[in-house]
C-alpha cells in the first residue's frame, strides 16, 4: 500500500470488502411500502440469535489476543467497533473493526514508529488461531477473516493506544493541532469507542434506516470501483443520523419518508452539513461547501473519503424515482 494512504481512506476501503449476500438479493427500489417492514425482519435487521453467533465468534478471537499476544503486543483492551460493534450490522454481512489498545505503548507517535513490527508480530500470532485467516495489512490494520456458521466475518484489527482514558478530549484535540495532516490519522483508532457511543445510542428505528441505506449500497454498485472510493458505512451512518436530528430525533417515524429525505440528501449531496457537539464546541470545516464531520475527531470531515459521490448522488436520484417512493402519499415530514 502506498505510504501516502490514509486512515480515512482506509475506512473508504470497507465499502470494497466482499458482499456476502444472496445472488438473487433484490434491490429496495423493488420493494412497496408494504412490504418493506417485513423484509426488514426477515432479511435486513439481525435477530437475537443470530447477534450471539456473531458476536460468540468475534469474543472468541478478541480472547485469543487479549490471551496469546506476546507481553508486548498484550492488549489492555480491545474495542468492538465496524458495525456489528455499533448494532447496525446488515443479517449476513457484519464488518468488524477491532481496536486492540495496546498496554505497553503510551504514545501516538510510539504507535506510528513501532506499527509495521507491530503488525509483523500480530500476524505472527493470529496465524497460530485456528478460527482466522490473515488475509494481509492495511495501512492501519491487520486483515483477517473468521466463519460464523455459514458467512464470513471481515475483521480489521487496529493497533492503537487508550488515549481518551487518560487525556480529555479537549488536551488531545489540542495535541492533534500541532502534528501534521499525517500524524493526525494515526489518532484516528483511538476514537472508536467515542464513535460506537455516538452511533449504537440511536433508537432501533433508525438503525433498520442505516441498514437499508447499506443494504441499497451493497445492492446498486459494482464491488470493483477501479479505484475510486464509495462511502464507507461511517459516512452513510452518520448521514442518516445527521438528517434525522434535523427533523427533532424522532423515536417513532414512517421508514419509508425517512428514506425518502434520506435519499433527498444524498442526491444534493453538496448541501450536507453536518457536525456534532458532543465532544468538541467547534467546527474545522465551517468554511467548506459541504461537510460532515466525525463526532469523536473535528480533523476528520468524512465527506472527504469518498470520491464517487456524483455517481453515488445520480443512482440516489434513480431511487427517489422508484415504487416505493412515488407511492408515498405525502413526502413532508418524517411521520
Amino acid at each position: 500500500m502506498p505510504e501516502k494512504s490514509t486512515f480515512h481512506e482506509y475506512l473508504s476501503q470497507q465499502s470494497r470488502k466482499i458482499v456476502n449476500l444472496p445472488d438473487s438479493t433484490p434491490s429496495p427500489s423493488s420493494f412497496t411500502a408494504d412490504n418493506l417492514n417485513s423484509f426488514i425482519l426477515e432479511k435486513i435487521e439481525p435477530d437475537t440469535a443470530y447477534n450471539q453467533r456473531c458476536k460468540a465468534v468475534v469474543n472468541r478471537l478478541c480472547h485469543f489476543m487479549q490471551n496469546n499476544f506476546p507481553n508486548k503486543l498484550r492488549p489492555s483492551e480491545v474495542v468492538k467497533s465496524g458495525s456489528l460493534g455499533k448494532g447496525t450490522a446488515v443479517k449476513g454481512k457484519s464488518d468488524v473493526d477491532l481496536v486492540v489498545f495496546l498496554a505497553k505503548l503510551t504514545t501516538i507517535s510510539e504507535l506510528r514508529e513501532k506499527l509495521n513490527d507491530i503488525f509483523d508480530r500480530m500476524k505472527l500470532y493470529l496465524n497460530k488461531y485456528a478460527g482466522c485467516k490473515v488475509i494481509g495489512t492495511t495501512p492501519y490494520a491487520v486483515q483477517v477473516s473468521v466463519n460464523c456458521h455459514g458467512h464470513i466475518h471481515s475483521v480489521d484489527i487496529l493497533p492503537s493506544i487508550d488515549i481518551i482514558r487518560k487525556k480529555t478530549c479537549d488536551d488531545i484535540y489540542a495535541e492533534m493541532e500541532t502534528r501534521s495532516e499525517r500524524e493526525k490519522k494515526y489518532y484516528s483508532s483511538a476514537f472508536a469507542p467515542l464513535q460506537v457511543d455516538f452511533v449504537s445510542q440511536v433508537p432501533t428505528k433508525v438503525k433498520n434506516l442505516i441498514r437499508l441505506i447499506k443494504y441499497w449500497k451493497k445492492t446498486e454498485f459494482e464491488e470493483r470501483t477501479d479505484g475510486k472510493r464509495l462511502p464507507s458505512s461511517y459516512i452513510l451512518e452518520l448521514i442518516v443520523i445527521g438528517q434525522w436530528g434535523k427533523v427533532g430525533k424522532p423515536e417513532n417515524f414512517d421508514i419509508c419518508k425517512g428514506l425518502y429525505h434520506v435519499f433527498r440528501a444524498i442526491a444534493d449531496y453538496r448541501s450536507l452539513r453536518h457536525a456534532w457537539t458532543e465532544n468538541y464546541k467547534y467546527n474545522n470545516f465551517v468554511g467548506d461547501q459541504w461537510y460532515v464531520v466525525d463526532p469523536a475527531n473535528p480533523f476528520n470531515n468524512v465527506m472527504e473519503a469518498c470520491d464517487l459521490w456524483d455517481h453515488v448522488a445520480e443512482k440516489a436520484n434513480e431511487f427517489l424515482q422508484s415504487p416505493l417512493i412515488k407511492g408515498l402519499p405525502s413526502f413532508d415530514g418524517w411521520v
